[in-house]
């Protein structure tokens, strides 16, 4: 049986000894906090920052027409191939990737009816050109019956001229014998013979009255022809015109018989064989010209990036199936509204491609730098998240103060910043007096910090 002084041993060993078995604590549990001397302290500062926009794209031709026929026909024939005048016939035809320029003929249709109806139209053209000769004609001679039907009337007024003197002398001369029959100086019977004259003179002058009033209607009546030849003259003339105008328009249908390259570029699809029916319904191409100098390059940036493209910015483009130094470029243009689907800002870039040898379809990767407005900056490293939220650091009395911050745009080393607020106070703009303490990574709220 143990003493009791012995027992308090025994029991002040063996609780020794329990608190020997318990672990230290772990400082793998505390939060890592940097020496103060690995802290550094800063102020705003006003600074441009410069943005770089990366973003994949694609080439495409800046210009990609599909060649319809406008009228049915058969293919007469396919276009040789200027370029390659060593193949055979069947190799030498306008094909997929031969090279054209604007207005070169690809392939001519074959329509018989068209050219028959062509030939009938323009015999119809002549037929109606000799009518219009023949009416002037008739115009002409219409003119002469006019000319001659005055003629008449200056010949019947003189006429009546004529008879009117004799009426008035005879008229004269009959009341001046009944004066000398009253006196009894001459017999009855010169009397009677005297107004035998003057009835005759009277009956002449009503004759040639008469013959006036018939030429004026001579002359009504030829001017009646006249204006209906120049009448005849107008409406062959117009005619012509019609049947002329007819022939026009067969032609414009024999010319859509030639395929036309729109303008100079590369064949890029053929759908069209020698003998091939096509109708005009729009649903059979014939063939597709791109145009390939210059190519359009087209990126697709993202919203929050969209509103730093501007036209005219440069834009360095790396094609990677092609070796050398990046292509220099300019934004051409750009969509403006955004895309609903994918929020993302159409940009088009015009490359040169003299040489041919950027194609469409190729992939390519474009750098688009924005300088973005001067506004108070940090040190990227200043800025720190927690939550998901910006927060940095103030420096004040010795000690890390914790505050959510509003940030702008960053280019990796400075972020710019707008305000701060402490907890949940109000914001506060930065007026570039404020000192905060980066790296925001290695700092908790009351961390002590340097003091500057």
């Amino acid at each position: 049986m143990l003493k009791p002084n012995a027992c308090l041993w025994s029991g002040l060993i063996a609780l020794s000894l329990c608190m020997g078995c318990s672990p230290a604590p772990s400082s793998a549990n505390k939060a890592p906090q940097a020496s103060v001397s690995a802290i550094t302290i800063v102020k705003p500062e006003k600074r441009v920052v410069k943005r770089l926009v990366e973003q994949p794209g694609a080439v495409q031709a800046s210009e990609e027409t599909v060649l319809y026929p406008k009228i049915p026909g058969f293919i007469g024939s396919i276009a040789l191939d200027p370029s390659k005048p060593q193949s055979d016939d069947a190799n030498r035809m306008i094909d997929i990737g031969s090279k054209v320029t604007k207005d070169q003929i690809l392939a001519e249709l074959s329509v018989p009816e068209l050219d028959e109806e062509f030939k009938q139209k323009e015999a119809v053209v002549k037929q109606l050109e000799a009518e219009v000769i023949q009416s002037k004609r008739a115009l002409a001679a219409a003119a002469a019956g006019v000319v001659a039907a005055q003629a008449k009337v200056t010949e019947a007024k003189a006429g009546l001229s004529r008879a009117q003197a004799i009426f008035e002398r005879w008229q004269s001369e009959s009341e001046r014998v009944n004066r000398l029959v009253k006196n009894g100086v001459i017999d009855t019977q010169s009397r009677d013979e005297t107004l035998n004259q003057f009835k005759g003179a009277e009956a002449g002058r009503h004759e040639a009255d008469a013959k006036v009033a018939s030429a004026d209607a001579a002359v009504l009546k030829a001017q009646a022809d006249h204006d209906k030849a120049l009448a005849d003259v107008t409406a062959t003339e117009a005619k012509a015109d019609v049947a002329k105008a007819d022939v026009r328009r067969i032609n414009a249908l024999r010319n859509y018989t030639h395929i036309k390259a729109p303008f100079d570029g590369v064949i890029t699809h053929r759908a069209a064989n020698t003998g091939d029916f096509l109708t005009a319904d729009g649903k059979h191409s014939l063939f597709t010209v791109a145009r390939m100098d210059p190519v359009r390059v087209v990126i697709n940036v993202p919203e929050a990036d969209s509103g730093l493209i501007t036209v005219g910015q440069e834009v360095q483009i790396t094609i990677q199936t092609m070796t050398g130094p990046a292509m220099k470029g300019k934004v051409s243009r750009t969509s403006w509204s955004l895309e609903p689907g994918s929020r993302t800002l159409r940009v088009e870039v015009d490359l040169p491609n003299v040489e041919s040898k950027v194609r469409p379809g190729m992939y390519v990767y474009a750098r688009l730098g924005a300088e973005l407005p001067v506004e108070w900056s940090l040190p990227f490293a200043a800025i720190g998240k927690i939550n998901e939220e910006p927060v940095a650091y103030l420096a004040e009395n010795g000690k890390a103060v914790r505050v959510s911050v509003q940030l702008l745009r960053g280019d990796g080393q400075f972020t710019q910043i707008r305000n701060y607020k402490r907890g949940n106070g109000s914001w506060t703009p930065i007026t570039g007096n404020e000192v905060f303490a980066t790296p925001a990574a290695a700092l908790t709220d009351g961390q002590a910090v340097p003091q500057k």
